[in-house]
């Protein structure tokens, strides 16, 4: 290979050696694909120039190091992190229907001998209806997050389904006497997106401030706008959020609440996601956490005026 031009070189290590001896500055790929022709093997390539004693440039060098070993790696990491992620759905699954199936079995196994006992037809009938409801409470949830963003988007007002989440939970804020004030401002916040999905994405968070606040505590519900985004906050007065489990609210089946089923963070986040928006939690120092979700603002049309 001595003496031989640039272009002899596949064009990743060539190209920045050439852009290293004509710039005169160090060049580095983090990652670029380097084939043989039989093998592409990812690499990372860095380029420096080599100077006479008067500081004029003779040439360069190029140095690079086969990331292969580490792609490896990666990938069983992945690997492991999705078989993990599976093995906590598949145990929050059974864990949340065995319960139900549980009562709907024992009354089974005893109606053959206690079919003529009229109460306990009518408790069986009562149970039943009621376990079979909660299993397919848990199958519409699992729906919600396992197919998001179905419906197709359009220009909205975030507002509307902001206030909408807010009065249809107002008079369970005020049964449990927990103060709910909405600070949303008198500006439209037009983002792209499904009214029903966010409703319930604000819904699922105010269901959330709901559970973890005491009787007289505050709720509030605030929007602030960037040139391009905007951030709509839900604040509780409740315990806060562990910080050791800060990372881990928004997986599926993870709850602090003793019944809780940890679906209804886990499918926020996935509404958020399909509109491009970022959920995330903190503590606040006075007490309580806040949950904050931040949407990208709709690009007006620019109307074309014919001549």
């Amino acid at each position: 290979m001595r003496f031989q031009p640039l272009s002899v070189l596949p064009a990743c290590v060539g190209g920045m050696l050439a852009e290293t001896i004509m710039g005169g500055g160090a060049r580095t790929q983090p990652e670029a694909q380097l084939s043989d022709g039989v093998t592409t093997r990812p690499i990372i390539c860095a380029t420096s120039p080599l100077h006479d004693q008067a500081g004029a440039v003779l040439g360069a060098v190029a140095v690079f190091s086969d990331l292969t070993p580490l792609k490896a790696l990666e990938v069983e990491r992945q690997r492991a992190e999705r078989l993990a992620y599976f093995e906590m759905l598949a145990s929050g699954i059974a864990h949340e229907i065995k319960n139900p199936l549980a009562a709907v079995k024992a009354f089974s196994q005893l109606m053959p001998r206690r079919r003529a006992d009229d109460r306990f037809v009518a408790e069986f009938e009562r149970v039943v209806g009621r376990e079979i409801a909660s299993i397919e409470r848990l199958l519409d949830r699992l729906r919600t997050l396992s197919r998001p963003g179905e419906r197709p988007h359009h220009p909205i007002d975030l507002r509307a389904p902001v206030g909408d989440a807010v009065e249809a939970m107002r008079p369970v804020f005020a049964e449990k006497r927990v103060v709910l004030s909405v600070a949303i401002g008198d500006s439209p916040c037009t983002v792209l997106a499904d009214h029903l999905e966010l409703e319930q994405l604000f819904l699922n968070l105010l269901m959330n401030a709901h559970e973890v606040t005491a009787p007289e505590g505050m709720v509030r519900v605030e929007a602030a706008t960037t040139a391009d985004r905007v951030m709509v906050a839900v604040v509780d007065t409740g315990p806060g959020v562990p910080p050791e489990l800060l990372e881990r609210v928004f997986d599926p089946f993870f709850s602090t609440k003793e019944r809780g089923t940890g679906l209804g963070l886990a499918i926020c986040a996935s509404i958020a996601q399909t509109h491009a928006a970022r959920i995330t939690v903190t503590n606040r120092e006075a007490g309580g956490a806040v949950f904050t979700v931040d949407f990208p603002l709709a690009i007006p049309e620019i109307s074309r005026v014919s001549a």
